[in-house]
């Protein structure tokens, strides 16, 4: 078992399964790397990879994971640009926050207010600042100058859609920007009040279609190839929230639980995607996963690098108004008809840590850092007790030597590497 003088055992109780999981015969080999700060830390996991590579491990064969990706995200990639490492962190894609989606929530928020009669002016010009374009051509969207000229000294006003074809033709602004703006004004007015669960697809769905012929890009351009791919990726998805709306909305037209209004169809496509999806939206091709140890249950993955492996962060400390003193007897079942509350313990903790131990088939790294930002000391994680690791007496050797590789990791590599 790897020593430190900081380390304390923890509760029998949170290690056992993590001690029953590495000590089988069967256990592949574990070490453990400790660097001085978070930083230094980061650099040995992305260090320890990169030797893999180079010794001829295939990045799909290796994983990093921690508790809180996020946590060491900033100092993974910085460590990743250093060692020439390509990583792809797993994390839900924002839908909310990218043009296909905001496209459509402005749309049925538009549809929704022409049925209640009256439009507000933000509420009208939302789809045109977002790219919608009409369903011919290959005029490319509005400027969002051209927008709000119609629109400008109407804040706070609320009009019928009527009322708004009125103020544009009568709006002092270009004549082809008057004949975009009618264009939308008589594509709202075409559609449904009360709409049937045929018409979210019909409605929505060519606007969409229309926006990825004439607005999104197919080439980066200003944008990375990353920023890119997550348009890409928010379109496909939104255009599969277009359709599990529709059956939702089918559904409860079916069981009369609601009336056919835009509103409805506009809440539940809120709450569709508010959801958050599977963790990795953006996969890349050659690149090492980073993902959250709770994302690794039931997987097999030849070479885990596990970090963050310390204490208040791996297991995190409990929080919660209830005292401490409170949760320790309610915990051990000392207060009667009342149940303990799981993040009152670290069996979350623990339950990741788990799956980061178990996942690895080949070999298992755990790294951590002795102080934080402002020097403190940081305790090692209790988990580290139930792991037989080999202590790394100089790390900084890896992060120096691209083959400096530990002895039980060089060992279970598909090619033969030298003892120097």
């Amino acid at each position: 078992m790897s020593t430190d003088n900081g380390r304390t055992s923890g509760d029998a109780s949170e290690t056992r399964g993590v001690e029953t999981a590495v000590r089988g015969a069967d256990a592949p080999p574990a070490v453990e790397l400790v660097g001085r700060t978070r930083q230094d830390e980061a650099r040995l996991a992305v260090a320890s990879v990169r030797n893999l590579l180079e010794h001829g491990v295939s990045p799909s064969d290796v994983v990093i994971t921690t508790a809180d990706p996020d946590r060491y995200e900033a100092e993974l990639d910085r460590a990743a640009a250093r060692y020439g490492v390509t990583t792809a962190t797993w994390t839900p894609l924002p839908l909310k926050r990218h043009v296909p989606y905001r496209l459509v929530e402005s749309l049925l928020a538009v549809l929704a207010a022409r049925a209640r009669g009256r439009v507000g002016p933000d509420t009208l010009a939302a789809p045109l600042r977002l790219g919608w374009v009409p369903g011919r051509g290959e005029r490319g969207p509005l400027t969002s100058g051209a927008v709000t000229d119609v629109v400008r000294g109407h804040t706070g006003a609320v009009h019928t859609l009527d009322e708004w074809k009125r103020i544009i033709v009568e709006a002092a602004v270009d004549r082809d920007v008057k004949q975009y703006w009618m264009a939308y004004c008589n594509w709202v007015s075409a559609q449904p009040q009360a709409p049937a669960s045929t018409d979210i697809a019909a409605t929505l769905k060519p606007v969409l279609t229309r926006y990825d012929d004439v607005v999104l890009p197919e080439r980066p351009g200003d944008a990375s190839v990353s920023e890119l791919a997550a348009r890409l990726r928010a379109f496909d998805r939104t255009m599969e929230l277009v359709g599990t709306t529709r059956k939702r909305y089918a559904r409860l037209l079916a069981s009369d639980r609601v009336s056919k209004q835009w509103e409805t169809v506009q809440e539940l496509f809120d709450a569709f995607g508010s959801t958050v999806p599977g963790r990795r939206e953006l996969p890349t091709a050659a690149a090492v996963d980073v993902m959250a140890a709770n994302d690794l249950w039931g997987v097999s993955v030849p070479y885990v690098v596990a970090v963050g492996l310390v204490d208040a962060e791996w297991p995190e400390t409990p929080e919660s108004p209830v005292p401490s003193a409170a949760r320790a007897l309610i915990n051990d079942g000392n207060v009667a008809g009342i149940r303990p509350h799981q993040a009152w313990t670290t069996a979350r903790g623990h339950d990741q840590f788990a799956s980061a131990v178990t996942a690895a088939t080949a070999a298992l790294v755990v790294t951590r850092h002795r102080t934080d930002a402002d020097g403190v000391d940081k305790r090692p994680s209790r988990f580290l007790d139930a792991l037989e690791a080999t202590q790394l007496d100089a790390p900084h050797a890896l992060v120096e030597t691209p083959t400096a590789l530990p002895g039980p990791l060089a060992a279970h590599l598909p090619v033969e590497v030298s003892d120097d």
